[in-house]
Parts: structure tokens; sequence; C-alpha cells
């Protein structure tokens, strides 16, 4: 899920390259200059903290799916354990 959101980052960013040379022919002032590229950093930050949330989305998923598996494993201890007991009391 990371690599999606990497490939669209990067397809943003060749997109963000060519609108840069356009606006740059079109916009004279400093100013204009300085809040474009501005709203442009902040694009790309939402765009990192969209793939971070993506990672930790996945990774609470993961986390989630290993405690389950350990509950159910420690369950199997314990019933294997009951079991060597009773083997053990028969001979």
């Amino acid at each position: 899920m990371v690599y999606i959101w990497i490939y669209i980052r990067s397809l943003i960013v060749l997109i963000m390259l060519d609108f840069d040379k356009t606006f740059e022919n079109e916009v004279g002032s400093s100013k204009d200059k300085e809040i474009y590229q501005l709203k442009k950093d902040m694009a790309f930050k939402v765009e990192e903290i969209q793939a971070l949330y993506m990672e930790v989305k996945q990774q609470r998923s993961l986390a989630e799916k290993y405690q389950i598996e350990n509950k159910h494993l420690k369950q199997q201890i314990k019933q294997l354990e009951k079991e060597a007991e009773e083997m053990l009391l028969y001979p």
C-alpha cells in the first residue's frame, strides 16, 4: 500500500514540475511565487501525512492480527499442557 502512495507521489511531483514551469511564466510577483511555493510545500506535506497514515493503519492491522494469533497460540499451549498432564496420569 505504501508503494502505491510512493508511486502516486512521484506522479504528483512530475505534474508539479511541469506546472511549475507554466506557473513561472504566468506569475510575475515574488509574493505570488512565495504563496504558490507555500501551497506546494503544504500539498507535499499532506501527501506525506496520508502515506504515513496508511502505513500506520497497516501496522495496526498487523498488530491486531498478531495479537489474535498470539491469543490463539496461548490457548493451544494451555490445551496441550492439559493433555500432557492427563497423559502422565495414565501410565
